[in-house]
């Protein structure tokens, strides 16, 4: 592991609001996408008239673990990647990303600041698993606690520690599994059990981030390889990987549709899903047919929306 870039790179005195931009880069917090697993559990109890007392604070304090761990997730990601010279690889002037996503290598966040805020929001991760028993009475199995710790561990170890991120297919776990826990973690919590509409949204917000997540891996596997963070992407046949994206690709299209022919919801209703079904279906094209990795990865974002409000649209409508 390399510590080159941190020598040439000094942080630059900025003002109150430039700092906040900075730690809102570091943590990634523009990417909101993740909200949408935890509409959908909110929308799944109120759509089955499932309710306890205390829910809705403790389903806030489920959405704030949420955000904090992805931060603290994204923070030490950033420290690893600037220590090891791979963010620097794939984000150079001229290379697919801009340099100025990551304030590590643009100089506007120290290596002691970005660690010092993942620590912190990690610590918040956990600490909003504890504070829920407060709103419900103690009520919380300790199976949940447990399972919302070992997530919570597991994701920050996406780049550090254990680094799942440097191991082929370690990344995907961690993705998938994260995406997955919180569609249906937020959703037993309160409703105690699961049903075949979590199980489908939960699989299918679990695929369509990890489809965004497996195209921009594509777009960095050279600087990945380089810096010996040996992303699926990394060592796998590129035509292989591509193959194992269109599996990914048409098992979410058929998951986007399944909660319609095999849950409860309105099969009338799934014309809410048809945008999402199109920038599904533009995502292959961009990314498979015109080898167009950036514009994969928007589109992914793109159809993660158009995902997140049919489906939400369709539950309250159903």
């Amino acid at each position: 592991m390399t510590t080159e870039t941190s020598a040439f790179v000094r942080p630059a005195r900025l003002s109150l609001g430039d700092k906040a931009t900075a730690y809102f880069r570091l943590g990634k917090m523009r990417v909101y996408h993740h909200v949408y697993a935890w509409l959908l559990a909110v929308l799944l109890l109120a759509h089955e008239g499932i309710s306890r007392s205390g829910m809705a604070v403790a389903l806030l304090l489920v959405l704030v673990g949420m955000f904090a761990m992805k931060i603290a997730t994204c923070a030490a990601d950033d420290v690893v990647g600037f220590r090891d010279g791979s963010d620097a690889k794939n984000y150079a002037d001229g290379g697919h990303l801009p340099k100025s996503n990551k304030p590590l290598l643009s100089g506007r966040l120290s290596e002691r600041e970005a660690i010092v805020f993942g620590i912190v929001t990690g610590l918040i991760a956990l600490g909003s698993g504890v504070a829920l028993l407060l709103p419900l009475g103690g009520n919380v199995p300790l199976p949940f606690l447990a399972i919302w710790f070992a997530v919570v561990a597991i994701a920050v170890q996406y780049s550090w520690l254990y680094q799942f991120s440097y191991r082929p297919g370690g990344l995907e776990f961690v993705i998938f599994l994260v995406n997955v826990a919180e569609v249906l973690g937020p959703y037993w919590l309160i409703a105690r059990h699961w049903t075949a509409d979590s199980i489908l949204i939960g699989l299918l917000v679990g695929v369509s981030m990890l489809l965004v997540v497996s195209y921009a891996n594509f777009g960095d596997r050279v600087g990945d390889l380089a810096a010996g963070r040996r992303t699926l992407a990394a060592v796998v046949p590129p035509a292989i990987y591509r193959a194992l994206i269109a599996v990914l690709s048409v098992l979410s299209l058929a998951l986007l549709v399944a909660p319609f022919f095999f849950g409860s919801l309105n099969p009338l209703l799934v014309i809410c899903v048809v945008p999402a079904i199109v920038l599904r279906v533009k995502q292959i094209r961009a990314g498979l047919v015109q080898d167009q990795v950036q514009r994969a990865v928007v589109l992914g974002f793109r159809s993660t929306d158009a995902l997140g409000l049919g489906l939400a649209l369709a539950l309250v409508l159903s």
